[in-house]
């Protein structure tokens, strides 16, 4: 037997369960932006990203309790996407389809870890709320290559977009959900929630591209940049609303996966 088997064989059930709590936690978080995004639509609010989503749950009545939880599930879901990827549990292959696939996983592996710290922070009374830090990014721009690599990050963003988009529009993601025949309008929904998350990557994608020379000093932006932005356009509080309807559809397809996805860690044995 080896070392991976015996990994699966001994915790496979935990595997699982700290998988779909990892979902679960994505699904709050998208539900929080969504909400505030459909909210500043029609109020003075602002919109607010996912360091600013996990903000909101700190500063709750149960905020310690919902911190500890946070801590725990993001991190859980960072480690499931780094075993979806190491050991290939959904069978992408390793053709430019596959390694595509994977490198977004690994992708949010770590933009989810980054979200776990940040709630360990938090939790532990360092943490100063709100932004994300552009370290990366100044000492590209110090080196001479930051245009380069905005630009870099712009495709990729691009590419998650077109990803995301295609996903909900041939509705990709039921070959790994069971969705129960009664529940049927979850399709639509989760549908409905990647295409809303795809078309923010796209606005994502055009302000990075579009400033480009001026992120030197300032944050790289976010989900919430996105949406700040879609507000101040004709009409944008419409679209605003829109999309905000979108991401908490997104987070209503978390949910799903946490309760539906076939979780299978069987094949990485």
């Amino acid at each position: 037997m080896t070392t991976t088997e015996a990994i699966i064989r001994d915790h496979g059930d935990r595997m699982r369960y700290a998988a779909r709590a990892g979902y679960i936690a994505r699904g709050a978080v998208f539900l929080i932006i969504g909400y505030f995004a459909f909210s500043a639509a029609f109020a003075s609010g602002e919109a607010m990203g996912e360091k600013d989503a996990i903000d909101e749950m700190a500063g709750s009545g149960f905020g310690t309790a919902l911190l500890l939880a946070l801590v725990l599930a993001l991190a859980a879901f960072a480690a499931w996407r780094l075993f979806q990827v190491i050991f290939d549990i959904d069978g992408h292959g390793t053709g430019v389809k596959g390694i595509f696939i994977r490198t977004g996983l690994t992708i949010s592996a770590f933009a989810y870890g980054a979200l776990a710290f940040y709630a360990a922070t938090l939790l532990i009374g360092l943490g100063s709320g709100g932004g994300g830090g552009n370290g990366i990014v100044k000492a590209a721009y110090e080196a001479g290559i930051g245009v380069w690599l905005t630009y870099a990050i712009a495709t990729g963003m691009a590419a998650a977009g077109a990803a995301h988009v295609v996903k909900g529009a041939k509705a990709g993601f039921e070959k790994y959900m069971n969705i129960p025949a009664d529940r049927s309008w979850l399709k639509q929904v989760c549908q409905f929630g990647l295409i809303a998350r795809g078309i923010t990557f796209f606005i994502l994608a055009g302000l990075l591209v579009t400033g480009a020379a001026s992120y030197r000093s300032g944050d790289t932006p976010g989900i919430e940049t996105a949406l700040s932005a879609m507000a101040g356009w004709s009409f944008g509080w419409a679209l605003l609303s829109l999309t905000g309807l979108g991401l908490i559809a997104f987070g209503i397809y978390a949910l799903a996966e946490a309760a539906y996805r076939r979780i299978n860690v069987e094949a990485a044995a």
